[in-house]
Formats: C-alpha cells, sequence, structure tokens
C-alpha cells in the first residue's frame, strides 16, 4: 500500500469512527489560532508596549517628575539624636490627610522605594475620585498631589495613561474584564500555535531555527514560530497573571477548587471591634509587625476599610525569605492587635498558595530581579513582531490561494 492510500485509508477509518482525521484536527486548531490571533493579536501589540513601559514605571515616572517624587537625604547631623531618618507612618499619614479633598478616606500607605524616594499616601473619597498623595519621609512634607476623577477616561499623566491603556483599554471596569477575558483567549490562541507547531515528522532542528538564507516569505514563518515558541512560557505567564489581577475572584475560587487548602485573600479578614476602643493607627500596626518579624524594610500598609477591616502590612526585602521573591504580607486586626495571618514564601500552605503567590512577581518581572524585569520588558517588545509576521503570514497565504501547483516555503 502506497503512503498515500495508507493516509486516505487511516482517513476512512478515523470517519467510521467518527472521529476526524488527523489532518482535520491541524486545520481546525490552525484556524482557532488564525482568527483568534487576528482579532484580538491586535491587543498583544498595545499589551506588550504598554507592558514594557510599566516595567520600568517608577524609574520612568521619577525621571519625568523629579520634584515630585524625589526628595534630598538630610544630613544625620541635623537630625536629633536617636532620632529616626523618616518620620512616624502616623505622622505622614497626617500631613496627607490634611493635603486630601475633603471626606476622604486614607486606603493605602506605600513606602519609598529608595532612600531618594516619597511615600505615596492613597485616599478615596465617596464620589469614587481618588488622589495620590507624594510625602517626603523625612520631613512629612507634601511634595505634590495628583487627583483622579470618577468619571475621568484618560488620566493627565503618562504612566497612569500606560496603567489604564494595559489593564483596562481606559473603560474602567468593563475594560478591566473584557482585557481578562482576551488574555484567556490569547492563551487559547498561544496554545493551539503550539500545536500547530509541533513537529510529528520529527525535524525539531528545522522547527526549532530560522532557515539560513531563507527568503522573505521563509524567514517571516520561522521568525513569527520561533519567536512564538521560546517566548511561549513567558507569555503564557504575563497573559495568566493578567487574568488573576483583572479578574482576582474568579481566579481564586477556580483555584480553591483544584486546591481546597488555599487561603481566602487577606482583605477578606475581620477585626473583632471592641467597645470604647479605637483603632490602634498605622505606627503602632506597623510596631507589632517588626516585635513579631524585625527583618525587613516597609514596604506599604493597606487600611481597614470599615469598622470590621485590618490592616494589612507588608515587608520587603526581608533577608533570607526567598531567593526569587522576599516578601511579607501580616494581616493585623485594628483593636485587638493581633496578628490574624501571614503570608509569605516561608508560611505557604497549600500549591494553591504558591500558585497565586506567584502570579504578581512574575507578571511584573520582579520575581528574578533585574532580569527578570528585562526579560520581560523584551517580551514585551517582541509581541508587536509576532503579531506584524502573523499578520504578513496571514495576508502571503492568500495571495497564494489559487496558484497551481501550491509549492512549499522556502
Amino acid at each position: 500500500m502506497s503512503s498515500e492510500s495508507a493516509h486516505q485509508h487511516a482517513a476512512g477509518v478515523d470517519e467510521e469512527r467518527g472521529t476526524l482525521p488527523r489532518r482535520s484536527w491541524r486545520q481546525l486548531w490552525l484556524s482557532i489560532h488564525l482568527y483568534l490571533g487576528l482579532f484580538i493579536g491586535a491587543l498583544l501589540v498595545i499589551l506588550g508596549l504598554t507592558g514594557s513601559i510599566a516595567v520600568f514605571w517608577a524609574e520612568i515616572d521619577e525621571w519625568l517628575n523629579p520634584e515630585l517624587l524625589t526628595v534630598t537625604v538630610p544630613e544625620q547631623k541635623n537630625l536629633a539624636p536617636g532620632a529616626p531618618a523618616y518620620q512616624s507612618l502616623d505622622e505622614i499619614i497626617r500631613v496627607a490627610r490634611q493635603a486630601a479633598a475633603p471626606d476622604s478616606r486614607i486606603t493605602t500607605v506605600y513606602g519609598a522605594r529608595n532612600s531618594e524616594a516619597v511615600y505615596a499616601v492613597y485616599a478615596s473619597q465617596p464620589s469614587s475620585a481618588w488622589q495620590r498623595i507624594f510625602v517626603d519621609p523625612y520631613r512629612a512634607q507634601v511634595t505634590g498631589v495628583r487627583s483622579y476623577g470618577a468619571n475621568e477616561w484618560i488620566p493627565n499623566y503618562f504612566m497612569d495613561v500606560i496603567f489604564q491603556l494595559h489593564f483596562s483599554l481606559l473603560l474602567g471596569m468593563n475594560g478591566q474584564t473584557l482585557m481578562a477575558v482576551c488574555a484567556l483567549l490569547l492563551l487559547v490562541s498561544l496554545i493551539t500555535g503550539l500545536i500547530v507547531w509541533w513537529p510529528t515528522s520529527g525535524q525539531w532542528r528545522k522547527a526549532l531555527t530560522i532557515k539560513r538564507g531563507a527568503g522573505p516569505v521563509r524567514f517571516n514563518f520561522d521568525l513569527h514560530k520561533t519567536l512564538s515558541l521560546y517566548l511561549f512560557p513567558v507569555l503564557g505567564a504575563v497573559l495568566l497573571s493578567g487574568v488573576f489581577m483583572n479578574l482576582n475572584e474568579p481566579f481564586v475560587w477556580v483555584t480553591q477548587l483544584f486546591s481546597p487548602a488555599t487561603r481566602q485573600p487577606q482583605h477578606t479578614l475581620t477585626s473583632i471591634p471592641i467597645t470604647g476602643i479605637p483603632s490602634i493607627g498605622a505606627e503602632h500596626a506597623w510596631a507589632i509587625a517588626t516585635e513579631h518579624y524585625p527583618d525587613g524594610k516597609f514596604g506599604g500598609m493597606f487600611m481597614p476599610g470599615n469598622a470590621e477591616g485590618v490592616y494589612i502590612v507588608t515587608q520587603k526585602h526581608v533577608p533570607k525569605l526567598s531567593a526569587f521573591w522576599s516578601e511579607r504580607q501580616i494581616a493585623i486586626d485594628q483593636y485587638s492587635g493581633e496578628i490574624l495571618d501571614v503570608r509569605a514564601p516561608d508560611a505557604r500552605r497549600s500549591a494553591g498558595e504558591t500558585f497565586l503567590e506567584w502570579q504578581w512577581p512574575l507578571h511584573s518581572g520582579q520575581a528574578f530581579g533585574w532580569p527578570g524585569r528585562i526579560l520581560i520588558f523584551l517580551c514585551g517588545l517582541a509581541c508587536p513582531v509576532i503579531y506584524a509576521t502573523g499578520v504578513i503570514r496571514w495576508l502571503q497565504k492568500r495571495r497564494g490561494k489559487g496558484r497551481s501547483p501550491r509549492r512549499p516555503i522556502r
């Protein structure tokens, strides 16, 4: 029996069994990959370019706005003996509250990323408008305020435009959901592309390289498949973590189905109000955290959202915690000061928690320091190339339809 007859025989057997022959399955995966790539792939360009910029958002923002985001470090001799270099958290929050709009609520305090950087205090208003108030931590002086309207479409600041475009296409909450769905579809496109690429003939070297001296058609084809292949793990991780951030609750719920021991997010924890006892305050919460966990620098603090909310204290650069992500989060009852929960690489209780806690470090590249950030940056720049070569390949095939005989790619 000739190979062609054998192929036809196998196809006939598949049809009798009610299954699609291999060629038909491949065509199905190719069609899914093609149409998802054409119609959703354009978003990959936006995600990639804005993501590359966002990798270095802090550095870029400080470069563009040095008077707002950087401070001069006072000489130690100007400080009182034994006085801390930074003012207390309570004092920093107090001056930020004075600069905030009336009826605002302080929601988050982010620490300085280095010795010359400001603290960023977030304040929300009943109208859903909010502000970011920058405070010199050495002098407890406000260096500036960025305000954001509740119905603001395009922010007034470059890096905020980049972030809003990256995770919501400037479309607010609906945009966040849309981007999460599109990220899932792009993941499907990546997976079907891998299925189509898989060298069933065993010609791995040909499948893994770009042919030397290839013509423009073959070079475009090889560039598309090899670039997509080698960046597959990074692109897949970035897209999946984007779904995690934009659809957090459903993502956690699905994770808990596979890993039931995975704890709920810390913001779902509650404090027990005590009659006549006020909230302990931010500085006291930080003191409790450092008393139990003395290592690590102040990374940030999420304030209680209501009378039953908790303080969530973040410590960064914790020594010997993890070579990849040295951060610890401590949830504290706002009345009793009891530590309710701790999240860190050495406190994970399930595979699901490990999976969830890796999402942001992987998405930002920060899990691997500068090499990780540079890798995410380059991956983002590669996205327009992947999309452009895919579109060019589609156009080449369209122009080639109707030509006979069909010639292989050279």
